[in-house]
């Protein structure tokens, strides 16, 4: 699967796996950040939060922000991870959550060898 399809297939998964979750009473989901143009990290540095050569810079890759009961989790060990997370690797075989390599607020597809 090239770059272009992997691309609309996390935008539609993404847009489900936001609707699953916002239909429990308790949990709903936000854009957090997602693609970030490799012409931020023109000058080399890649001074932002996400790391060199990740999902974030192929537009496979999206940070989400969670609120519980109304009140924003920053706590990435939250329990609600642990079932939302899962639930979003079920959806495809190339779905990767971030709950694996410590940053459990990242959903993203696997690409050349990248998550």
């Amino acid at each position: 699967m090239n770059l272009k399809d992997k691309r609309i297939l996390f935008t539609t998964l993404l847009a489900q796996f936001i609707l699953w979750v916002n239909s429990h009473p308790h949990w709903k989901l936000a854009y957090g950040e997602g693609l970030v143009a490799q012409t931020d990290a023109r000058d080399g540095d890649y001074d932002g939060p996400h790391k060199k050569g990740g999902a974030h810079y192929t537009g496979l890759g999206h940070d989400m922000i969670l609120y519980v009961d109304g009140i924003y989790i920053e706590n990435s060990s939250h329990p609600v991870y642990n079932s939302i997370g899962p639930y979003w690797e079920s959806m495809h075989e190339l779905c990767r959550w971030g709950g694996r390599f410590n940053d459990a607020n990242h959903f993203s597809l696997f690409h050349e060898g990248v998550a």
